[in-house]
């Protein structure tokens, strides 16, 4: 299957996951929502800048639409404390860049 078909495919497979993150997870070898779980938000999302970064900043957001996507649900209704919780994350893994 070709990487766009694959991409195409997980975006469908995925809420709150369109071509782009998609694609990232791919490149990140993680191509299938059963991969996606299997990892969790925060594995996912560090495997996706090992593979090389694309999008710029570690981003929350990008947390929270895995995290809605594991659990299909918007990633808007992801509880607040989730969400605090990711951006600290995010932060250390910036932090991390920026000491590199």
């Amino acid at each position: 299957m070709s990487t766009e078909k694959m991409v195409r495919n997980l975006a469908k497979q995925l809420r709150n996951v369109g071509p782009k993150l998609a694609a990232k997870l791919i490149e990140a070898q993680i191509d299938s929502p059963d991969k996606l779980r299997q990892l969790g938000a925060k594995k996912a999302f560090e495997k996706m800048y090992a593979a090389g970064d694309s999008y710029g900043d570690f981003n929350a957001a990008y947390l929270y639409a895995l995290e809605g996507a594991i659990h299909d649900c918007d990633w808007l209704d992801i509880p607040h404390t989730i969400k605090q919780e990711y951006k600290e994350f995010a932060r250390n893994l910036q932090s991390k860049k920026d000491l590199k």
